[in-house]
């Protein structure tokens, strides 16, 4: 069955809470999708994982609830087509520059009539176990998600959220600060003014937007704003400070000892 419940919460206009994946195990992958999130991101744009770790992952959270979407390398459509063929329930396509590159984002993705997405689903479709039902459904069900992370891309954003294929919208404010030459301070006044635009657009419209989350409360605060898809920590983060935070109770321990 072709489900999601990214898909489903966006439908319903319901903020949705995402996970970050950065590691290649499917095992890490498995622990976050039980941890409660709607969805995964599986960042492929700066991690190393390769065709097979990638199904490997989608297969492995599939018996939970948990929608696996894939940051793919970027606007590629050969990268598009088998990470939809494997199954993702969504892609992010990165580095989105203006209204050409995400009309090309919907071409490379959706099917025709919408765009010219090539068809061939068979691990998607676990080899063709629901076939037909794919066919009706993955236009409207997997989910295409533009990253805004280039000014060029904000001065678009109006006819950008208006493109029917597109189902969200990410603010990548860091790379977004670079492009306005701010070296990644997105807390520059500047960067937050065309944050706050895209942002504006996006509810105007009603188009799905997000953006990473730092702390609960920059959570609470974006969905305040109309945030939809929202992602809060990472494998990577969550196996860092844990070790961190185990070894520093340790060494703690350690030194009582001594001083007693």
């Amino acid at each position: 069955m072709l489900q999601s419940r990214l898909s489903e919460l966006i439908r319903q206009r319901k903020p949705s809470l995402g996970g970050w994946i950065n590691l290649c195990d499917p095992a890490i992958a498995v622990i976050m999708a039980h941890a409660g999130y709607d969805w995964v991101l599986i960042d492929n744009e700066h991690n190393p994982f390769t065709e097979t770790q990638i199904q490997s992952i989608i297969y492995a959270i599939r018996p939970t609830s948990v929608t696996p979407v894939i940051r793919v390398r970027g606007n590629d459509p050969s990268h598009i087509k088998w990470v939809l063929d494997s199954g993702a329930g969504g892609i992010m396509v990165p580095m989105i520059e203006n209204i050409e590159d995400a009309k090309k984002a919907i071409y490379y993705s959706k099917y025709p009539p919408v765009g010219n997405r090539g068809y061939s689903p068979l691990r998607a479709t676990d080899f063709w176990t629901f076939k037909k039902e794919y066919e009706e459904t993955a236009n409207r069900t997997i989910l295409l998600i533009c990253q805004i992370e280039q000014f060029s891309a904000v001065k678009d954003i109006e006819k950008i959220v208006q493109l029917d294929g597109i189902d969200g919208i990410w603010i990548g404010y860091t790379d977004l600060a670079f492009s306005m030459g701010f070296q990644g301070n997105f807390k520059h006044p500047e960067v937050q003014k065309a944050i706050e635009k895209v942002i504006e657009i996006a509810n105007k419209y009603q188009k799905p937007w997000g953006m990473p989350a730092q702390t609960p409360e920059d959570f609470a605060k974006m969905i305040s704003k109309g945030a939809l898809l929202m992602i809060s920590g990472s494998d990577s983060s969550f196996i860092t400070a844990g070790a961190s935070e185990r070894v520093r109770q340790c060494r703690d321990a350690i030194m009582k000892i001594k001083n007693t």
